[in-house]
Formats: C-alpha cells, structure tokens, sequence
C-alpha cells in the first residue's frame, strides 16, 4: 500500500514539475515545437517574388513570366517592346500568393514611364481586403519608355502583393517587379538587362503590323495633317491673282 502510494506521489510530483518547467517533458517538448513552427520566417534582402508565377490576373497581355524573371529592360525602352506585359485596361492588375505572411519595406518596378501604378497587400487575398502599400509614381521628367522605380515603404506584412490600377494615357505596361523585406544595396538592385528597342517618340507607325507600337503615332499624324493643309493654304494664297 504504501508502495503504491509512493509511486502516485512520485508521479504527480513529475507531471506538476513538467507543467511549471522544472524538468523536460512532452508538455515542454511540444511547446518547442510550435514554437519553431510559428517563428517568421528570416528577413532579408532577397527578391520575394522572384521567379513565382500569379496566382490572379486580370486585362493582361503578354508572358506574366517576364514580370518576376529578375531581367530588366534598358531605361527608355520602347514601352510595348516583348520584354514584358501590357495593360488592356486600367482595371488590369497582377496578383502574387508570397506562400506566407512576410514583411515587406521595399519595392521596386519598371514600367511605363507616363503613367502611375499601385501595388497593392493583403493577407487572405479577398478582393476587398486589398490595401495600397504603395504608388508608384510618373516619372515622364526622366525621359519616355520603360523607366524603374524604388520606393521604400514602413515594414508591411501580406501575404499577396498585386500590381496594377494603372492610371495615366491609357497605354500601360510592366516588365519587371521585385519585393523585399529589407532594402538591398545597391537600390534599385542591379538586374540582367535584356536588348530591347529604344522608345520611338512622334515616329510613324511601324509598316509591319503588330510591332512595337508608339504612343505618340496619333498625335504625329495630326500635326503632319495640320502642317499640309497650311502649306496648301499658303500655296493658294501665293498664286491668287488679286480679284480672282
């Protein structure tokens, strides 16, 4: 009897010293464990999107690939040229699932130097729950074509990052978007350039049909309307004789 009881003693003695953490036991193992799981995951200066796929898109033409390949353009490249996607609309956006909550403070994208664009976070991908983290702004000042913009932003946690709700001429596009939870030296990062054809501003369009369209064609056409009929104009006035 006193055997037993001895026993029960010893036993509730090493559950109640397990439970406050006194000693090791299942209780303390398996609270480790949750707590290695439930650690974030490491902060660095690496790409979070590099080379992931959407998750969602909307009003986009091209290789989405392109947007997270780690290539860029060179600055002032033809706004349409294939080393990236266009926008058919200023609804038109792109969505990345980062595969968890992670932190973000910095940012950077090339796109469409003429217009601006937002990237948007959210932490269940709901369409409402979509929140600005930032909006890149025109940088028109630098010059035409594909221009890169970094911004840095106040530590954020999302899980899905979305680009998109472009708002300028109504031409729009994106070659290359990169997301980090610290800052990278140099910032903007240094990335593969891939060759690319030069914006054409106020040229023709291109004889062939689907090329590289300039943004610039329509109003070049009209000047160069407007320019002929004054020409003819003048040249009527010239030869008039007077009283006729």
């Amino acid at each position: 009897m006193r055997r037993a009881q001895s026993t029960v003693a010893i036993l509730a003695f090493s559950v109640l010293a397990a439970g406050l953490g006194f000693v090791d036991g299942p209780a303390v193992a398996r609270r480790d464990t949750t707590d290695k799981l439930a650690a974030p995951p490491a902060c660095g200066v690496e790409n979070l999107l590099a080379k992931k796929k959407p998750s969602a898109s909307q009003d986009i033409r091209g290789d989405v690939s392109l947007i997270t390949d780690g290539a860029v353009a060179p600055e002032g490249t033809q706004w349409d040229a294939p080393v990236g996607v266009t926008l058919e609309t200023a609804a038109g956006f792109v969505t990345y699932d980062l595969g968890q909550p992670r932190s973000i403070s910095a940012l950077m994208l090339q796109a469409d130097a003429n217009d601006t664009y937002k990237i948007l976070g959210s932490n269940d991908g709901a369409p409402a729950s979509f929140k600005v983290l930032a909006e890149i702004q025109n940088v028109i000042d630098r010059g035409h074509g594909l221009r890169t913009r970094a911004v840095e932003i106040p530590p954020t946690t999302v899980r899905y990052l979305r680009v998109g709700e472009a708002n300028g001429d109504g031409f729009y596009s994106i070659s290359e978007l990169g997301a980090y939870c610290k800052k990278p030296a140099p910032f903007p990062p240094t990335l593969r350039l891939v060759e690319a054809p030069p914006a054409r501003v106020g040229e023709a369009p291109p004889a062939m049909p689907g090329g590289p369209r300039s943004k610039h064609d329509g109003g070049s056409v009209l000047v160069l309307a407007a320019a002929a009929a004054v020409l003819v104009w003048l040249a009527y006035r010239t030869v008039r004789r007077p009283g006729g």
